[in-house]
């Protein structure tokens, strides 16, 4: 049944890896140039009249909850790009906020040449993540519409919401947002799969999933599974996946998580979260996962259709401690040579220092 399980968790991480992107029709003049790879990790790539050019690419470290975090992460870019291209783009620091006609929101910093508009930076959401848009133009104004204004966003690209409260789709739970959390709509494959929230936050993303009565597994082995699947996304072998510890809610459950490390930084998280008499399970991935899993948790309340009986008579999920590995005894040994090598070698010194000369 657990292998069962590892094949199926691997099938539904499968959308974080294919997270949809962004698209745009190229307006009249411009041209699609993705295509010819001189644009690395772009999803949008526009070659304009003259030198114009319009590029977007993901951004999962940049904030869009916090004001000064998207003023600072803009000016950050601006001046990447005035020291790579040597050119001396100017901004008078001023970020705007515009909502276009195709719903997306867009946080921009303008920059001039000579006193003259060329350059736009716009930070957004599409796609499950936030997006930094370059728009170089010789009237950026102008073609703001026609490209920012048209890129194509929506549900089925995961619409991002920044504030207010985040709601699971069953109506058992709910956390506000801000301070780093951020709610991605469900998609429709991941509702079909029985996703019912996800959070993000710090480049990463958690989904929870609701298990039934009848999927949900005993509480004494509740434990030993979700390190075992940590394990198995990760492609790693059980013992380099992180002993399993326990995530509290102001709900009153307590969650367990476990985590192992994957390809390209990437953590991959999972958890299980008991709720009355069934549960949640957790999966997470990003350079964070571990943190945003706890995180979520820490500020998970219930919602309008949880039962205050059912959450006060969920049963707590057992951990059964383990010994550490010989590779950390081993690890831990080698530390105490070394100081005590060093600290024999400070001390003769410091006789040496003492003898007559």
């Amino acid at each position: 049944m657990r292998t069962a399980r590892a094949a199926v968790l691997l099938l539904l991480l499968s959308p974080l890896a294919r997270a949809a992107s962004p698209t745009l029709e190229p307006p009249p003049g411009w041209k699609d140039v993705i295509g010819e790879g001189k644009v690395r990790n772009a999803v949008i790539a526009l070659k304009g009249p003259e030198s114009s050019s319009f590029i977007v690419k993901r951004a999962p470290s940049a904030p869009l909850d916090n004001p000064a975090g998207i003023r600072g992460f803009l000016h950050e870019v601006l001046g990447g790009i005035r020291d790579s291209s040597r050119i001396d783009y100017r901004s008078s620091g001023r970020v705007e906020t515009k909502t276009f006609r195709n719903g997306l929101t867009a946080h921009m910093l303008r920059a001039q040449l000579k006193g003259e508009d060329r350059l736009v930076l716009a930070l957004f959401a599409a796609g499950g993540g936030p997006h930094l848009a370059v728009l170089l133009s010789a009237a950026p104004e102008a073609m703001l519409s026609s490209l920012l204004g048209s890129i194509q966003v929506g549900r089925v690209d995961g619409a991002v919401q920044t504030r207010g409260t985040a709601r699971s789709a069953d109506g058992q739970f709910e956390l506000a947002l801000g301070g780093g959390l951020r709610a991605r709509a469900i998609l429709d494959s991941e509702s079909a799969k029985g996703f019912v929230l996800v959070i993000q936050g710090a480049g990463s993303e958690i989904l929870f999933q609701k298990l039934a009565e009848a999927d949900a597994t005993k509480p004494a082995e509740q434990a030993e599974i979700v390190r075992e699947l940590a394990a198995a996304t990760a492609g790693v072998d059980r013992s380099k996946s992180a002993l399993v510890r326990e995530a509290p809610t102001p709900a009153g459950p307590v969650g367990v998580y476990s985590w192992a490390s994957g390809q390209a930084n990437d953590k991959l998280a999972v958890g299980y979260l008991p709720w009355g008499y069934w549960g949640y399970q957790l999966f997470g991935r990003g350079p964070a996962a571990d943190e945003l899993l706890v995180g979520a948790l820490a500020a998970l309340r219930p919602g309008p259709s949880a039962v205050p009986g059912l959450l006060a008579s969920t049963p707590r999920i057992p951990i059964k401690k383990e010994l550490p590995s010989r590779g950390l005894v081993v690890g831990t040994a080698a530390i105490v040579l070394l100081l005590g090598a060093g600290l024999a070698a400070w001390s003769l010194r410091r006789k040496n220092a003492n003898l007559p000369g």
